[in-house]
Order: structure tokens, then sequence, then C-alpha cells
């Protein structure tokens, strides 16, 4: 069985979810060990060229060309570390990812990043399709690089969330 949690984004009926494998059957499900916030800023620069970050909500509407940072943190407040994690970020439909922002650390170790163009099926960066392709007549198929604006999630894997600790994924989106 897999406990997720989730924390519903403002700007869009995207998620971003927690989920832990392995819950022994017969057991009953505890409530979830670890909790996600999310937060939605708008990049922006000031007056020196600095990057400045700014709330999204009901005061602050991210517009077309906006570049959005995406800061998600799961948080195990147990007494004991938490085992294999997987935290998904979903890029909302309006956005496209920016390729090479996707960022989670781990002490001084930086987690590999998975990609989904379905939500579903992750695998490490660059993805692949294979695609039909007609040229005289004849159709054959071949294996493409999927482009980084067609990936529509992220995930990483988290071995081991110690207790009483957090870790805090960033990931960086252009609104269409």
């Amino acid at each position: 069985m897999t406990r997720t949690l989730m924390a519903v984004l403002l700007l869009t009926s995207s998620s971003v979810t927690l989920a832990q494998s392995g819950t022994p059957s017969g057991t009953t499900p505890t409530p979830d060990p670890v909790r996600v916030q999310l937060a939605s800023l708008l990049v922006g620069r000031d007056a020196r060229g600095a990057e400045t970050f700014t709330a999204t909500g009901d005061s602050v509407r991210p517009r077309p060309g906006d570049l959005l940072l995406w800061r998600a943190a799961a948080v195990n407040d147990l007494p004991r570390a938490v085992q294999n994690l997987a935290l998904t970020v979903p890029f909302p439909a309006t956005t496209t990812y920016v390729n090479g922002s996707a960022v989670l650390r781990v002490g001084t170790r930086t987690l590999t990043p998975l990609f989904s163009t379905d939500g579903s099926t992750f695998a490490p960066a660059p993805l692949k399709k294979k695609v039909s392709v007609t040229r005289d007549g004849v159709t054959t198929v071949q294996e493409v690089t999927v482009q980084p604006n067609e990936y529509r999630a992220v995930r990483w894997m988290l071995p081991t969330l110690d207790a009483k600790s957090q870790v805090a994924a960033e990931v960086r989106t252009t609104v269409r």
C-alpha cells in the first residue's frame, strides 16, 4: 500500500505528492508521518539585477512569460526516520519546465530528478519517445529525445528522511 500526502496549489489544479511505499498488508495504516509544504514564487529582478521572489496568490497573479519558482518541502515530524519516499511535483498545464532547474539536496548530496510526460511513468533525463516517420511512402518507428518543454512532472526518490528533518526541492517553470 502506498501512503500519499497532497498539497493543492493555489494557482492551478496541480498538486505535490509525497508517497511512502511499503505498508505491510494486514496492518492498520497510520497517519501520514510526513507533510508537504508548497510555495509558488514569482521570480523578478531588482535594480541591481539580483533575483527577487514574491509569493503568488490573490494579490500576485503570474502572466504569460513570467518565471515561477516552486518550492516543495517534505517535513518529517516523527522521532524516527521515514524510508522510501517519492516526492513528485507536477507542472501546471499553463506552464513550461525550465530545463536544468529541478534541484533537491539531501545534506551535501544532490538527488537525480526523474521526469515524466504523462505524470505516471518517470525516468532520468533526457526522456525518449517513439514516433512514426513516413518517408517516401515507408513508415518507420524512430526513437527521439523528448524536449524538456514536454515534461509534465518531476520526481525525486528519497531513500531516507531523517527524524525531525526536512528537505526542499525547487523547480522553475515559465507561464505560457
